[in-house]
């Protein structure tokens, strides 16, 4: 069972971060309204769920404490990952976000007293030697190659990097700490607090940007309208796919599951990068991708 929910968590963020590419926006306020637009409809489907699963609505003062943060880490999250998206290449790009792995994987075995397996050791070493060869891999886009990425887009990795980590360990002290229970309610608090720190960013934005960017009402009924399916579809997918891994985080070891999960998400993004947004990618770059390949196979030996 816990292996077929592991294919499906795979599925699923793969989709999300593909979602992301579809989004038409401009500036960073169309962004956050959109992003609020999706934490919003996963807020009210969950509602929706606990009319039939009471459970779901039910939470502990340390599920909300947890629920806040993962809300505040999942916002941060998010906006990173798609500016890097915007900003660079979507494959490398998500290679950073499934990367992000190494974070909870470490606690796992510092935290929680998991084994530390020779497959493991060997698997981080992998992964930071696909770092490597991405970081100076030369940019096929660029004329004649330039070794070194734009500082923004390395920034917005980075970040990406570790805000995604840490909602990874979120989720596991909290099922370590529930002992295996209320991931609903931790998902319910989490997506209704990213709502709230959507708008409060939002108003922020509005507030101090400059009159010619202001939106209108107008106007932000046709970004909503224009950006409905791929709202729609993250809502979904990122409910789901976090609902499912907080309880996978409970039961199966971080050391296992995280680079399982997130290294097969490299694979995924990657052939779609390639076959559904035409993207190129330089030796190197082959090179790191495998090696992120090569340490999901490692790590499951």
């Amino acid at each position: 069972m816990n292996t077929l929910l592991i294919v499906i968590t795979i599925m699923l963020f793969s989709t999300q971060t593909l979602s992301m590419k579809l989004i038409k926006a401009g500036p960073l306020r169309e962004r956050l309204l959109i992003y609020a637009g999706f934490t919003f409809i996963a807020s009210v489907g969950l509602l929706l769920f606990s009319l039939f699963q009471p459970e779901a609505r039910q939470f502990s003062p340390e599920t909300l404490m947890f629920g806040i943060l993962f809300g505040l880490g999942f916002m941060l999250t998010i906006i990173f990952y798609n500016l890097a998206i915007s900003t660079g290449p979507l494959s490398y790009t998500a290679f950073y976000f499934s990367a992000s792995m190494l974070i909870p994987t470490v606690t796992g075995i510092i935290a929680f007293n998991e084994a530390m397996t020779l497959t493991t050791v060997a698997a981080i070493l992998l992964f930071l030697a696909a770092f490597y060869f991405i970081n100076v891999n030369p940019d096929p886009k660029s004329e004649g190659g330039s070794t070194k990425r734009s500082d923004k887009w390395l920034l917005y990795c980075m970040l990406t990097f570790l805000f995604n980590g840490l909602l990874a360990v979120i989720q596991k002290f909290h099922q370590h700490q529930m002992e295996g229970t209320q991931s609903s309610g931790l998902m319910f608090v989490g997506f209704c607090s990213a709502f709230v720190f959507y708008i409060l960013a939002y108003t922020v934005q509005y507030v101090t940007g400059k009159e010619q960017e202001s939106l209108t009402i107008s106007g932000e009924g046709t970004v909503l309208r224009q950006n409905l399916l791929p709202m729609l579809l993250l809502a979904a997918t990122s409910l789901i796919g976090n609902i499912i891994m907080t309880f996978l985080s409970g039961v199966v070891p971080s050391s296992y599951l995280f680079p399982l999960v997130q290294g097969s998400i490299i694979v995924c993004i990657t052939l779609c990068s390639m076959l559904l947004f035409r993207e190129k990618l330089s030796t190197f770059g082959k090179i790191g991708i495998m090696l992120g390949v090569f340490a999901i196979i490692i790590i499951n030996l």
